[in-house]
């Protein structure tokens, strides 16, 4: 067997002419190696430029770098680009836990009209695999990243053997794979400080005391300075009203007209929330006085405007909207972005609010397709203890309009 040592631990004159040799001239009928470091690499993309008809990847994480022009995967995901354009079948599956890690490579994949998934979060996807043109086979330690290339010490078995190639490739096929596009596009949406969660006068207070419309009116005011750029807001209460769904009744009683009718429902609205300390609010005027900048990498909460736009606003409870707004927040602090991991016992010691709400806002959410929710099924003796659910957050859609 032919064992191919990085080069930056050969000693001498001759096992440098040797290794050298080998990498030019390495037979693509050999049976059976292990490959150390940049050998693994060298080998694999000699394979990969020469292949004919199918190529199938399994990896823990594909990390490239378009800005390091050194980074010896970026070749790799360009081979099998190249493989694709000129009619070779690629499979690439990878491991949905390195979102962050594996983003590049997947969307730079799938640009480029090649197969790619994430597995589901049932399983971890551990292996490193490649199998090429159903004969060739490279498993071992190694993911592909420059890291794994260049400084770890990490072995990839490498054989040619149709047996083990399909073997292998079904294996991979029998992986359970998430089929959509589980990265949400870069949302444009209105953002808010985490306080309005964290603080415990402020979201939760409304929460607590059942002020829907006026968690729905914070809301939409929060709106309405971020499309002004205006620190104060000037209120026009009829068309305010509007936008919070009021309808005039046919019998407007001790009220003047519709427009003293709009008047009151916003004006008592506003004063509630200047009570609560989240606004000041004077003559038709108010300023908000929470701070919704970025500061550094600090994490919004970012509304998409389809929340408006679709009538979830209108729609959901109010313990389903304000879970919502948690499960915003969750996702942005999450390095699985959409996907996010909390119980709810912790859930509820972080926010001050009851499982209840928690349990019951969720289901709502998950019954109305915002979020999905994967939950770890109780294992015998203790049936009781299970593992925090996984929450991947979905993209509204317009379904719900006039519900």
């Amino acid at each position: 067997m032919l064992y191919l040592l990085k080069s930056k631990r050969i000693k001498n004159f001759f096992p440098i002419i040797f290794f050298c040799s080998t990498i030019l001239f390495f037979p693509l009928n050999a049976s059976a190696d292990v490959l150390f470091g940049k050998a693994y690499h060298q080998i694999l993309h000699q394979y990969l430029t020469q292949s004919k008809s199918s190529v199938t990847v399994a990896m823990y994480f594909i990390i490239i770098d378009p800005a390091d022009k050194t980074n010896p995967i970026n070749e790799l995901v360009n081979d099998l680009i190249s493989a694709k354009n000129r009619g070779v079948k690629i499979k690439v599956i990878l491991e949905d836990s390195k979102l962050k890690e594996n983003r590049l490579a997947y969307e730079k994949l799938r640009a480029n009209n090649i197969t790619v998934y994430f597995d589901t979060a049932q399983h971890l996807l551990h292996i490193k695999e490649v199998v090429i043109d159903d004969r060739y086979v490279f498993a071992g330690s190694a993911n592909w990243s420059k890291a794994a290339i260049e400084d770890n010490y990490e072995a990839t078995y490498f054989e040619d053997s149709a047996r083990d190639a399909l073997a292998s490739k079904q294996y991979i096929d029998n992986i359970p794979i998430q089929k959509k596009d589980i990265f949400l596009p870069q949302i444009k949406g209105v953002t808010f400080s985490p306080d309005f969660l964290l603080v415990s006068n402020s979201g939760r207070r409304l929460l607590k005391t059942e002020a829907f419309k006026q968690f729905d009116l914070y809301l939409l005011l929060c709106k309405l300075q971020q499309e002004t750029a205006k620190a104060s807001l000037d209120i026009d209460y009829d068309a305010l009203a509007k936008k919070m769904g009021y309808i005039a009744p046919k019998n407007l009683g001790n009220y003047r007209d519709n427009h003293h009718y709009f008047y009151e429902r916003i004006h008592r609205s506003l004063r509630r929330l200047k009570g609560y300390g989240l606004i000041d609010y004077n003559k038709g005027k108010v300023i908000l006085k929470a701070d919704n900048t970025k500061k550094a990498d600090e994490p919004l909460i970012k509304i998409p405007f389809e929340y408006w736009e679709y009538g979830y606003s209108h729609s959901l409870s109010m313990r389903a909207k304000y879970m919502y707004l948690i499960c915003l927040y969750e996702a942005s602090r999450s390095s699985r972005y959409p996907f996010w991991f909390r119980s709810q016992k912790d859930m509820s010691n972080l926010y001050g609010i009851s499982d209840t709400t928690i349990s019951l806002g969720l289901l709502e959410l998950e019954e109305k397709g915002i979020i999905e929710i994967t939950r770890d099924k109780p294992t015998p003796p203790d049936f009781s203890n299970r593992k925090a659910n996984i929450y991947r957050m979905l993209s509204l859609t317009p379904e719900i309009k006039g519900e």
